[in-house]
């Protein structure tokens, strides 16, 4: 799992029958610590609700994902909105200082 911004979402006319009641987001994951992107940006599906410019947490959990959304294993999907972040603080330990 890591966290991301919401970028936008997609509109798509064609979609497999499995993600017709679906949500598409494009997500910028970020460095948990930084807060800065990490990485190019990727769909995910979404079934909380979130928003532009949300942070939220992926999970890349294909399997998980399909069971999520009632889908046989010939859905074609990977990622998956898992929350919805309001804060974010990392606490780093820099061995004892």
């Amino acid at each position: 799992m890591w966290p991301g911004i919401v970028h936008g979402e997609i509109i798509s006319t064609a979609k497999h029958e499995s993600l017709r009641n679906a949500k598409l987001l494009i997500v910028q994951p970020i460095n948990p610590v930084t807060q800065q992107p990490d990485g190019l940006a990727q769909i995910a599906i979404d079934t909380l609700g979130a928003g532009n410019g949300q942070k939220v947490l992926l999970s890349g959990d294909g399997l998980g994902t399909q069971k999520m959304l009632n889908a046989g294993k010939d859905c074609p999907v990977r990622l998956a909105v898992v929350a919805l972040l309001r804060e974010q603080d990392i606490h780093i330990k820099n061995g004892g200082k």
